[in-house]
């Protein structure tokens, strides 16, 4: 497994050093002192190359202990998951935005991560108390309008 993180990071390492390479040669870093049309793919391609070292640093060393990919009844949870995401995608236009994120954090934490009711319950409150405020408050986004808000 480790050789294919190693294979990835060269990979995302060579994808960095090209959107680099064209965000200097083709597109501009500076235009008339103001950031011009490379310099935002210019950061994204060096954030890209420091993971990807990172990538390759943090998989260095022998293989680990070969495990079975696929164990007895570990289909369940990415089945569940998809149930979810498409679940929430039926019911977002329905309930509303808001709302939605709040019962997806909530069954994904509680069904998907098995975490207890509490903090399945507060973490959904808080996210889509974060979501209402980020986005309707300060973005003033249009969501669809549903039960809640």
């Amino acid at each position: 497994m480790k050789s294919w993180q190693r294979y990835a990071g060269v990979f995302l390492l060579a994808v960095a050093g090209l959107v680099i390479q064209q965000s200097v040669w083709v597109l501009r870093l500076l235009d008339h002192g103001q950031p011009g049309s490379g310099f935002m793919p210019f950061g994204l391609g060096v954030i890209l190359a420091v993971l990807a070292i990172c990538l390759i640093a943090t998989n260095l060393g022998p293989e680990d202990r070969q495990v079975p990919f696929w164990e007895p009844k570990a289909w369940l949870h990415p089945l569940l998951a998809i149930v979810i995401t498409a679940a929430y995608v039926v019911v977002f236009d329905d309930i509303g935005a808001i709302t939605s994120v709040v019962v997806l954090v909530t069954g994904w934490l509680l069904l998907v991560e098995h975490k207890g009711v509490v903090v399945s319950a507060a973490t959904g409150l808080a996210t889509g108390l974060v979501v209402y405020l980020v986005f309707d408050r300060f973005l003033q986004t249009p969501f669809p309008r549903g039960l809640l808000f």
